[in-house]
């Protein structure tokens, strides 16, 4: 019979494998009983953060429903850490379209239209400014 492994989990800031019973991350110090005390935006906003693309995008989408102009900032970071995500960049554009003040959308829209790698991102973008005008 061979031995059970460790329970782990995943430290919310640095998102390294660690004990389940550890209340600080052995790896980066964080307070996980903090972390998981934080509201559901700001811990939607840290997996914009996550090393894996699809819990990235389930982030992007479930942000993109709430549409609030708070989390505008940590989109376009999002999409501009990752460029090569075109996929990606196109839901963050869709994930903006949504957001009711115009200004902020405005901002954003015209960020990732002039800074994001992809030509496709560039362009939603772009078609997405223009269609709300």
């Amino acid at each position: 019979m061979s031995k059970v492994d460790e329970p782990l989990q995943i430290c919310l800031a640095c998102f390294h494998l660690i004990p389940a019973h550890e209340q600080v991350c052995s790896q980066c110090g964080a307070d996980l009983v903090a972390y998981s005390a934080q509201s559901y935006r700001a811990k939607l906003k840290l997996a914009l953060l996550h090393p894996l693309a699809d819990v990235r995008m389930r982030a992007i989408i479930a942000l993109g429903w709430r549409a609030e102009s708070e989390t505008a900032d940590d989109l376009v970071a999002c999409a501009l850490r990752h460029p090569s995500d075109v996929v990606e960049g196109l839901e963050i554009v869709n994930c903006l379209v949504q957001i009711g003040n115009a200004e902020v959308r405005r901002i954003a829209l015209s960020d990732l239209q002039a800074r994001h790698a992809a030509h496709a991102v560039r362009e939603g973008a772009a078609a997405a400014l223009a269609a709300l005008r």
